[in-house]
């Protein structure tokens, strides 16, 4: 499970296969127990929250403005493991 960022109190993490799949999405973590599954978006659809897991909303939408902020470096590192 690579680490493709941490930062903000957050750790984002590609998983690679066998046990990801597409579509391209990352899960942003703030210890054990929270969890956000994002969505990068493809061709043109903008990120979007897919699952959440024990996260607070307002942790939830810093995860995802720190996603939206790092996105093409994000993007790269799912290409780089997925293919």
């Amino acid at each position: 499970m690579p680490t493709v960022l941490r930062k903000e109190g957050f750790v984002i993490r590609v998983y690679g296969p066998p046990r990801e799949h597409p579509p391209p999405h990352v899960h942003v973590e703030r210890g054990p127990e929270e969890v956000v599954v994002i969505r990068l978006g493809t061709s043109g659809d903008p990120a979007k929250v897919w699952a959440v897991y024990g996260m607070k909303d307002r942790d939830v939408v810093r995860a995802f403005r720190l996603v939206e902020r790092h996105l093409e470096e994000i993007q790269r590192a799912w290409r780089e493991i997925h293919g």
